[in-house]
């Protein structure tokens, strides 16, 4: 039996996690230039996956979920160790003054699993939020930084790198990313121990030092009952 990865497969599951993604209908082509693969296949994917409902086209033959999607999703969440144990803890114990966010990466994107708003009552898991670039993200940042430099650079340009290279550097030498953006807001994350995940905080505004260093205290708390998961 051959050790090889299944690239059929590989790339089939990578087809669907763009087309959900995407957050809208999508064709051929264009799916096909954002896997970077050749539009046959991509069709020829998309149209197995749409005799078992994970997809189905529109009036003009663009691809979106279907509803064996549904299904699929359910039967995900219940699978995730990290979202089923994490979620409550967030729920409970999350501050509501500022962003709190529970990500994990993709292809070099962030996925949030978990994210909530100042003002809010109620935080939105996994619907709703898109994929965001992760040297775009404090989330991104903190789980790039498990690669070496060797692996990140060539998957960024100079002007990319330039934003990354210190909080991956930071997140190395300290455990923990804190992003000072250009605006005056300040974002904080760390990685949720072996789960791939990385917990955040932001929207945190002009905070002097003093607040930063309570804030990273009550980020690492929670962290730590995250990783308690026992």
């Amino acid at each position: 039996m051959s050790s090889q990865p299944n690239q059929s497969l590989i790339d089939g599951i990578r087809c669907l996690q763009y087309l959900v993604s995407s957050g809208r209908a999508i064709g051929c082509r264009e799916l096909a230039r954002l896997m970077g693969i050749n539009t046959t296949r991509v069709n020829r994917l998309l149209m197995s996956m749409a005799s078992i409902g994970l997809t189905m086209q529109d009036e003009q033959r663009r691809y979106l979920p279907g509803p064996g999607i549904h299904a699929l999703a359910a039967q995900a969440i219940r699978g995730s160790e990290l979202f089923s144990r994490a979620l409550p803890q967030l729920e409970r114990l999350a501050p509501r003054d500022i962003v709190v966010a529970l990500g994990v990466l993709w292809e070099d994107q962030v996925i949030y699993i978990w994210h909530s708003v100042p003002g809010s009552q109620t935080s939105q898991a996994l619907a709703g939020y898109h994929m965001l670039p992760a040297w775009q993200s404090v989330i991104g940042m903190s789980l790039l930084a498990a690669e070496t430099d060797a692996a990140l650079i060539p998957r960024f340009s100079p002007e990319q790198w330039q934003q990354l290279a210190p909080h991956v550097a930071q997140q190395r030498q300290q455990g923990r990313v804190i992003w000072h953006h250009d605006d005056g807001e300040v974002s904080m994350a760390q990685p949720v121990g072996a789960h791939h995940a990385a917990l955040a905080f932001a929207g945190m505004w002009n905070i002097d030092e003093q607040s930063i260093q309570s804030r990273l205290a009550a980020l690492t708390a929670l962290n730590g009952k995250l990783l308690d998961m026992s």
